[in-house]
C-alpha cells in the first residue's frame, strides 16, 4: 500500500514537471523559502500498551516550495519537535522526532491575494532519545521504528507584498510503525504496532522569488 502511495505521488510529480515545461515562458515566481510555528497534536494508539500517549507540541518548521505552474508546485516541509510521554496522565518520558514530509500541490487561485491550495504527499518519520521510566520498574529501553506513511495538507497563501506571504496550513501525517521496549535487558513488547497520526496546525511567512 505504501509503495503504491509513492508511485501515485512520484508520478504526480512528474506530470507537473511535464506540464510546466508549457508555462516555462510564463512570468511568475517559481520558488518559495517559509518560516512557520507549529502545533503538533499526536494521536498516538498502541495496539499492546493503550495507556501510553503523547503530549502535544510546538516546534518551528522550515519550508521549500517550487511552482512548476503558477497553480501546481512541490513542497518539502521539514521541523523537530520534543514530545512528552504520558501513561495513564503521568509524565514518565520523552521522544524526538523529525518528520519531513513532501507534497504536491494545487492552488485554486493563484492570482488572488488569499490563495487557498490542498496537497497531497509522503512523510518520513524518524524518532531518537526515546526515554521512559516506569516507577517500581526503572527506566526503560524504548526504540520507535523509522516508518514511511502518506501525508495530506490544505491552507492558504497570503499576500502581504510582492514577494512577502503570510501562511496559514493544516497537515495530517499517516505514521503506522512499530515499538520495541525492553526492562533490564529482557523484552516487554516486540515488533508491537503503534500508530502515531498528528495534525499539525501551522502560521507562518513565506517569501516567493
Amino acid at each position: 500500500m505504501k509503495n503504491r502511495i509513492v508511485g501515485i505521488v512520484l508520478a504526480a510529480l512528474m506530470v507537473v514537471s511535464v506540464a510546466s515545461v508549457s508555462t516555462a515562458a510564463e512570468d511568475f515566481k517559481r520558488w518559495s523559502a517559509g518560516l512557520q510555528l507549529m502545533y503538533i497534536n499526536p494521536d498516538v494508539d498502541v495496539a499492546d500498551l493503550s495507556v501510553l500517549d503523547a503530549e502535544p507540541a510546538i516546534t518551528g518548521g522550515l519550508t521549500v516550495e517550487y511552482f512548476f505552474t503558477p497553480s501546481i508546485s512541490a513542497e518539502l516541509v521539514a521541523a523537530v519537535a520534543k514530545h512528552d510521554l504520558e501513561i495513564a496522565d503521568q509524565n514518565l518520558g520523552s521522544l524526538w522526532i523529525l518528520p519531513p514530509s513532501l507534497y504536491a500541490k494545487y492552488h485554486f487561485m493563484p492570482k488572488s491575494k488569499i490563495s487557498p491550495y490542498i496537497g497531497v504527499g509522503v512523510n518520513w518519520v524518524k524518532a531518537w532519545d526515546e526515554k521512559l521510566y516506569l516507577p517500581g520498574v526503572g527506566s526503560l529501553d524504548v526504540d520507535v521504528e523509522d516508518s514511511f506513511g502518506w501525508a495530506a495538507k490544505a491552507g492558504a497563501d497570503i499576500q502581504v507584498s510582492e514577494n512577502l506571504y503570510l501562511n496559514v496550513d493544516v497537515m495530517y501525517l499517516s505514521v503506522e510503525t512499530e515499538l520495541n521496549v525492553k526492562a533490564g535487558g529482557a523484552s516487554v513488547l516486540s515488533g508491537s504496532d503503534i500508530d502515531i497520526d498528528p495534525w499539525v496546525y501551522s502560521i507562518g511567512a513565506k517569501y516567493r522569488f
